[in-house]
């Protein structure tokens, strides 16, 4: 016996209709704020965004520890490999392949706690952490990592030539695995500080304060902070870092941040597996933070254009 079906009263012929089900919320919609995600869910309360915080720092460090297991497991089935190990363990140097490696998956790792944490714990689809679409625009990113290449290479073969002449590209043993990490393993670790930094951080700012400019802003200084670089290479971060956040809340998700973060990283690493930059490098110049502006705004600028684009065929498709 169905509880929610038809009942007839006794003694009438009147059939009495089943209370309607309360239909749920829409996850999200096109025009709504991305800081604003987390509340769309109709399952917000105040303190699911420290939930959800919590959730994922746990899992990243759960993540981190299983990390280190498959380095375990090469040690005792391949005894004599302690150098390497110990290598891609206490070694920060990027210029190692081994080690970049290592130190990249470490980060990237924080993409699937981000994720797992917003279905477990905040109580809405993953894809809310993408883009106000509920998913990640896949056409979308590929243009602006198109974009992005294009821009932040013609930037740094300016970098390199500034004193008009050509650096000797260095082809060496780390050339092949050092474009491998480029490939492989930087666009993983580029997109998992974009979920967390212009991902959970905004939306968890934005489920309390509505002004976009406080989700941009207040996740900046942690981003900054993880970075080891002198007071010009900083203040590069921290350019990056704003122009990212105001782009995702512009674009409605996270694609140009992902795009122009991917582009950046990898274009620097592929560069010094040649030789042409120091991989390890902690102080900034002002030419590179010169190109760094140079390419974020023009950057922003064009994404924009075609962000304005997009929302204006779109308003046209819904007129009547």
């Amino acid at each position: 016996m169905r509880p929610w079906g038809p009942r007839r009263e006794r003694g009438a012929m009147t059939i009495i209709a089943p209370p309607a089900r309360p239909r749920p919320r829409a996850v999200c919609a096109d025009d709504r704020d991305f800081h604003r995600l987390a509340r769309s869910s109709g399952r917000h309360r105040w303190w699911r965004p420290v939930l959800v915080l919590t959730v994922a720092a746990a899992l990243f460090v759960l993540g981190t520890l299983l990390s280190v297991v498959p380095l375990v497991v090469i040690g005792l089935a391949a005894p004599g490999q302690e150098d390497v190990i110990d290598r891609a363990l206490a070694s920060s140097e990027m210029s190692d392949p081994m080690a970049a490696t290592f130190m990249l998956l470490a980060i990237a790792v924080m993409l699937p706690a981000a994720l797992l944490a917003v279905r477990l714990a905040g109580a809405r689809p993953m894809g809310t952490l993408s883009s106000v679409a509920g998913r990640l625009r896949v056409a979308l990113l590929g243009r602006c990592l198109g974009l992005a290449l294009l821009l932040v290479i013609l930037a740094m073969l300016a970098f390199v030539t500034v004193d008009g002449t050509w650096p000797d590209a260095t082809l060496t043993a780390r050339t092949l695995p050092l474009l491998a990490v480029a490939v492989l393993v930087v666009p993983v670790q580029a997109a998992a500080e974009e979920y967390v930094f212009r991902g959970l951080l905004m939306q968890t700012v934005g489920a309390w304060l509505r002004h976009p400019a406080f989700a941009i802003v207040l996740p900046v200084p942690l981003f900054t902070l993880g970075h080891e670089y002198d007071g010009l290479g900083l203040v590069d971060v921290t350019s990056f870092a704003l122009v990212a956040g105001w782009l995702t809340w512009r674009t409605g998700g996270l694609e140009a941040a992902i795009g122009l973060h991917v582009a950046n990283n990898a274009a620097i690493v592929a560069f010094g597996a040649f030789g042409l930059v120091d991989l390890d490098a902690t102080e900034g110049t002002l030419a590179g933070l010169a190109c760094t502006l140079a390419v974020t705004v023009g950057y922003a600028w064009l994404v924009r254009g075609w962000a304005d684009e997009a929302r204006r065929r779109a308003t046209s498709r819904r007129r009547p």
